[in-house]
């Protein structure tokens, strides 16, 4: 279903680039229409392997890219991509033991390669999973570019050893408790980047249970803005 769903989209998308050469805008119009309920298909459709998982992220990630130009759409794209990658990571969806949820993956050895590649090349967002003692069981690449390091660098770590004990104590700690508890958190702050540059950050951290429904750790993703300033 969804590279039938593909390839329909792409079959409208150069309908939709001869109609603009013609400047029909009667077939404009209505070719967009068609894609747009294609494209909301395409995010509500929920896929049944790893490889669709992947497939259906990368779809989003080569709308945002297309449309480049338009930064409304750009973020309607990576919204969704956000939002798919959490989907799959929520244990609570009613899918089996076996089926595809990201939850069910292993993280006892603190690291899934299966995990890191989808979040690595489907997410813009920076991301990681952080075990009840605090320490990093996953970290994909932008987030380690971010701080300057390889994501290898991150696993076993304590979070405080990469945001320093101040941060922790008082912003991190008290809301990664809140998630081990079982809640959702978001919360925003600003941070400057290894260079000065200041950016608005919105981090939201979801439980993450084990295969027995006991929480383990928390998924942090946090989105970035810039805020065209200069710290300091």
């Amino acid at each position: 279903m969804l590279s039938q769903l593909v390839q329909e989209y792409e079959y409208l998308a150069n309908q939709l680039l001869a109609a603009a050469c013609h400047e029909d805008e009667a077939a404009v119009d209505r070719i967009d229409a068609r894609i747009q309920i294609l494209i909301d298909r395409l995010f509500a459709l929920r896929v049944h392997s790893r490889s669709e998982i992947s497939a259906q992220i990368g779809f989003f990630k080569r709308l945002a890219q297309r449309n480049c130009e338009d930064g409304s759409s750009v973020w309607r794209y990576t919204d969704a991509m956000t939002s798919l990658f959490e989907r799959y990571m929520d244990f609570d969806t009613g899918l089996k033991p076996g089926m595809p949820g990201l939850a069910y993956l292993p993280v006892l050895d603190g690291y899934d390669p299966s995990v890191h590649e989808l979040a690595l090349d489907c997410l813009p967002e920076r991301v990681a999973i952080i075990g009840l003692d605090y320490r990093y069981i996953y970290c994909n690449k932008r987030n380690a570019d971010f701080h300057e390091k390889r994501s290898s660098d991150f696993i076993g770590k304590p979070l405080f050893e990469i945001i320093d004990m101040e941060r922790f104590e008082e912003r991190a700690k008290p809301r990664l408790d809140q998630c081990f508890g079982g809640a959702c958190v978001s919360y925003d702050y600003e941070i400057p980047d290894t260079c000065g540059r200041l950016f608005a950050v919105n981090c939201r951290m979801t439980p993450l249970p084990g295969t027995n429904g006991t929480i383990i750790g928390a998924v942090l993703v946090l989105s970035m803005h810039p805020m065209f300033a200069r710290a300091g």
